[in-house]
């Protein structure tokens, strides 16, 4: 038996046609959904952005007048610095006190000091025939008070005055000599003057703090 199909080809051709349809509709839907999520995300994501970046902008101009002030007080500190470095290369490195008060007990009443030097000088080594001398700082024994120096340096004090006599200064060249205190002791010049009538001596000598020990290091037999 034979079936007939009185289903018309057009309207199974249609059929399908309305199905291709919906499917692009519900594509084209899913779609549409899809980019508005995407367009809030992206929106939120902009604005979150947007905010930081001027919240970023608000900070640097309200911290625009301490970074100024910071490199004002960086620059002062710097040029602090630099002074600081000049004044320790100058500065004395023994105790001035010191110094007034040895040369008080050593200095007679016929001797008037018209000029006292304090100064800092470097520490030079010295040679002697096929010995090498090391220079190393180190406190001396006996207690003495004077700081020792800050670097290769040491201090140098220079007397310029009159005496009574040069046997005065003979005397002073003494003591100081025999002083745990001072060492190389170098006579500058001793010449007669005359003031006011009286025949006096004027002179000056250089003297070192001996606040150092110099050891010989190396020396060959």
């Amino acid at each position: 038996m034979k079936e007939i199909d009185f289903i018309p080809e057009w309207y199974r051709a249609g059929r399908k046609r309305r199905g291709s349809y919906h499917r692009q509709y519900t594509m084209i839907a899913c779609l549409f959904v899809a980019l508005l999520a995407w367009n809030y995300a992206a929106g939120s994501f902009l604005a979150a952005a947007k905010a930081a970046v001027d919240g970023a902008r608000t900070l640097l101009a309200a911290s625009a007048p301490f970074a100024q002030e910071y490199a004002a007080l960086k620059e002062e500190i710097k040029d602090l610095s630099d002074r600081a470095e000049v004044l320790e290369c100058i500065n004395t490195p023994t105790a001035l006190g010191a110094i007034l008060g040895e040369l008080s007990c050593l200095i007679g009443d016929r001797i008037i000091l018209s000029s006292l030097e304090i100064s800092a000088e470097p520490l030079q080594s010295e040679t002697s025939g096929r010995s090498r001398d090391a220079v190393v700082l180190s406190r001396r024994s006996g207690g003495d008070a004077a700081a020792l120096p800050g670097g290769d340096v040491c201090t140098k004090v220079v007397l310029a005055g009159i005496a009574a006599d040069a046997a005065d200064v003979a005397a002073l060249i003494a003591a100081m000599e025999k002083s745990n205190y001072f060492c190389r002791i170098i006579p500058g010049y001793s010449r007669n003057k005359d003031i006011r009538g009286c025949l006096t001596t004027e002179f000056q000598i250089t003297a070192h703090v001996a606040d150092y020990l110099q050891t010989n290091k190396g020396v060959s037999p």
